[in-house]
C-alpha cells in the first residue's frame, strides 16, 4: 500500500503504507484501550472518520520506495496522521502500542490558483491508506489497507493480501514497521528514548 508506499504505484512500491476519540487514561507502555480500529462482521476494517483531528506527524511529495523510480512532476502530497492515544504512548515510551493506527491521505498537486503564481499546494483528494498494529487480528501484527481513490472510498476493506507490504516495512522501517525516518516528530521522540533523555530534542 502506498504507505504504505505511494499514489500510482503497485504493491510494495505503492500500496505498502485516522475521528474524534474518547480519551481514557492508560499507564505508559500499556495498550491503548480507547476507541481503536473497528471491524465489521467479516473482519474488514471500518474506514476511520475525522482523521484530520489526529496528530499530524509528517508529509512528503513524490516520495517513492523504488530504486529506479522516475520523477513524474513533483508527485502527490502525502499527509500522515497518527491516533492521538498511540502518539501519547509513543511519546512516553518510544514504542507503538497495540491498536496503533496510521492514516496516509494523498492529494494531487495543484498550482496557479489566485493569488498563487508559483509553487504547489494540495489539490484534490486522491486516495486513503491505513496501517494498523493489532496482533489480535493479524498474525504479523501490522496490516495495511487501501480504501480506494477519489470519491469512491469503501466503508470497510480487508487487509492487502500477501506479505509484501509487511516485509518492506519490517526490513526498511526505522522503528517497529513504521517509517519513522520520514517523520521528524517521531524521529525526535525515538532519538530521545535511545539517548535516555527526558525531553524532546530541539529540531
Amino acid at each position: 500500500m502506498r504507505f504504505l508506499a505511494l499514489a500510482g504505484l503497485a504493491l510494495l512500491t505503492g500500496i505498502c503504507f485516522w475521528g474524534r476519540f474518547q480519551t481514557a487514561a492508560s499507564a505508559p507502555g500499556q495498550s491503548v484501550q480507547t476507541s481503536g480500529p473497528q471491524y465489521d462482521s467479516t473482519g474488514a476494517l471500518v474506514r476511520p472518520k475525522n482523521f484530520e483531528t489526529w496528530v499530524f506527524v509528517g508529509a512528503s511529495t513524490g516520495l517513492s520506495y523504488q530504486e529506479r523510480s522516475k520523477p513524474n512532476g513533483i508527485g502527490s502530497f502525502h499527509n500522515v496522521y497518527l491516533r492521538p492515544e498511540a502518539y501519547k504512548t509513543y511519546l512516553e515510551t518510544g514504542k507503538f502500542p497495540e491498536k496503533t493506527m496510521f492514516i496516509l491521505a494523498i492529494y494531487d498537486p495543484a498550482q496557479k490558483v489566485e493569488p498563487a503564481h508559483a509553487g504547489y499546494f494540495e489539490g484534490q483528494f486522491a486516495a486513503l491508506d491505513v496501517a494498523v498494529k493489532d496482533h489480535e487480528h493479524f498474525p504479523n501484527g501490522w496490516a495495511y489497507f487501501n480504501f480506494g481513490e477519489r470519491g469512491n472510498l469503501a466503508d470497510a476493506v480487508h487487509a492487502v493480501e500477501g506479505n509484501q507490504c509487511f516485509t518492506c516495512h519490517k526490513e526498511r522501517a526505522a522503528n517497529d514497521n513504521v517509517f519513522v525516518q520520514f517523520y521528524p516528530i517521531l524521529r525526535r521522540i525515538l532519538e530521545t528514548h535511545k539517548l535516555g533523555v527526558s525531553s524532546l530534542l530541539e529540531p
